[in-house]
């Protein structure tokens, strides 16, 4: 788990910094949002996370499943 703002920061995605949603776990993020998908050595650590896409929101990590827009979690990046 530690290893993962190290994973996140090799991708060099820019972080979004104004959002009009909640960061929190089940809040639905706005279609137009741009996400990136999770790299394979997440997925590693969390399996279940297969397919889940990512956006960075200032200085946290948000995974989001893309098939219903849901956050699934917020990780310090």
């Amino acid at each position: 788990r530690t290893q993962i703002p190290s994973v996140i920061r090799e991708q060099h995605v820019a972080p979004v910094t104004n959002v009009n949603f909640a960061l929190s776990i089940g809040t639905g993020v706005p279609r137009d949002v741009s996400f990136h998908a999770l790299p394979t050595e997440i997925v590693t650590i969390y399996p279940e996370w297969r397919g889940y896409e990512f956006i960075l929101v200032r200085d946290q990590i948000v995974v989001v499943d893309p098939r219903t827009f849901e956050i699934v979690a917020v990780l310090e990046s």
